[in-house]
């Protein structure tokens, strides 16, 4: 048991590794989003298990107590329930990388399920000529618990590391912005180039976004959000006049005041960092 209880562990970790590696130091990686949805799909999904991993578990427990175990269907039956229920975790999982506008991902998490499918049912075949304990209800109880549980109590402190160190990178950005205004007495029109020297050094956030604003500017980025289907804007403004617009027709098409009362986004938020707020859309 030592061994499953290893490789429990070893799955565990992995899929913890997935969830949180948009939070993480490091360059950017357009993929570390997707891998993170299908993640925390797949371990929350994966929570239909546990009611068969633990009937499951007390009939092997019951069964090896028998001084002469014989033969029985129902560890056969326990392991069709979690087959069945295997689809449906697939399908929840590839449909975070569809929901993430990954539709590559999506296929290929379909296709491999596909292609692995035959093996499972064989092995689940072979179930039924297995007199000794069979480890696989402890690994569907297991590893859903405690990636969920694991997830659960490290997310938000995850999301507050990663914001926090993007907007400690961005001080020097905010700095060299001002010096320009020193030097020029304007702020720039506009930062957009080709290379991005300034970067916030998260795998989950792509860049620093830069945009005039009345006296002064905004500088933002989008960072990853545990709320699956919000995106969420971390912004500075010197003056504390963040603004976030949902869509670009209404900047172009509202009046000022129709503006103020049509930004779209659900939340704002003043961050412990003097000037920064955050903005949640859905």
């Amino acid at each position: 048991m030592l061994l499953h209880f290893i490789r429990i562990i070893i799955i565990a970790i992995l899929i913890l590794l997935m969830i949180f590696l948009p939070y993480l130091p490091g360059d950017y990686d357009a993929s570390s989003m997707t891998l993170s949805v299908m993640a925390q799909l797949l371990g929350f999904s994966s929570l239909l298990f546990v009611p068969i991993g633990i009937g499951w578990l007390i009939y092997e427990t019951i069964k090896q107590k028998k001084e002469s175990p014989t033969v029985s269907n129902n560890s056969y039956r326990f392991a069709i329930a979690a087959l069945a229920v295997s689809i449906i975790v697939a399908l929840i999982t590839s449909l975070g990388a569809f929901a993430n506008h990954s539709l590559s991902m999506a296929v290929i998490t379909i296709l491999i399920y596909v292609f692995t499918f035959p093996k499972i049912v064989f092995r689940v075949k072979q179930i039924k000529n297995n007199k000794s304990f069979n480890p696989t209800p402890v690994y569907l109880v297991c590893i859903p618990i405690i990636v969920v549980l694991i997830r659960s109590l490290l997310i938000v402190p995850a999301i507050e590391f990663s914001r926090n160190y993007a907007i400690k990178q961005g001080e020097q950005y905010i700095q060299d912005i001002e010096s320009y205004y020193k030097r020029n007495g304007h702020y720039p029109v506009s930062l957009h180039s080709l290379w991005n020297d300034y970067r916030p050094s998260i795998r989950g956030i792509k860049q620093y976004h830069y945009e005039q604003n009345g006296n002064a500017y905004n500088v933002y980025f989008e960072q990853f959000s545990n709320e699956l289907g919000v995106q969420e804007i971390v912004m500075y403004n010197k003056f504390d006049e963040q603004e976030m617009t949902s869509h670009d027709t209404d900047l172009l098409q509202l009046s000022l005041g129709e503006q103020s009362s049509q930004r779209g986004y659900i939340l704002v938020q003043q961050l412990p960092q003097k000037n920064w707020k955050y903005f949640w859309f859905d």
